[in-house]
């Protein structure tokens, strides 16, 4: 076999190791759901008082502990969101929508005194955040298919 055959059959099997990483990369389909509800929670809670804040708060970790697990139970595998690629852009946008809805919300209750803006932004973020961890994983795979690394 020369060089170039050679090199070309470990492309070969690069791209195919590649592929079947895409396949496997694929969360449970209540994974992304899950989270946005956690992640739309955490907003959510911030009008009660802090006792409920606080009973969240530690189920929000448990919760997050609990989908990781999960993740790599049923992937074999855990990658960093803000891996780099596509994936980062998709990460960091989430989190600042998370991060302003979460903002704007806790000044809507502590300006205007307007309660319900944390459940509101809560439950947009929950859905925004599901969105996106389908549109995560969709660019990860993609990111696998064009040859990135992990």
């Amino acid at each position: 076999m020369t060089r170039e055959q050679d090199a070309l059959r470990m492309l070969a099997e690069v791209e195919a190791a590649n592929a079947d990483m895409a396949e496997r990369a694929k969360a449970p389909v209540w994974y992304h759901p899950a989270l946005g509800l956690l992640i739309g929670g955490l907003i959510a809670v911030q009008g009660q008082p802090v006792p409920i804040m606080l009973a969240f708060y530690a189920a929000y970790i448990v919760g997050l502990v609990l989908l990781v697990r999960a993740y790599k139970r049923h992937t074999g595998l855990w990658i960093s969101g803000y891996r780099a690629g596509r994936t980062r852009w998709v990460a960091l946008g989430l989190a600042a929508l998370a991060m302003v809805g979460g903002l704007i919300s806790i000044w809507l209750v502590r300006e205007r005194g307007l309660t319900l803006a944390p459940l509101v932004f809560g439950g947009l973020t929950a859905v925004i955040v599901t969105i996106g961890g389908f549109v995560w994983e969709a660019a990860f795979r993609a990111d696998l298919r064009d040859g990135r690394p992990l």
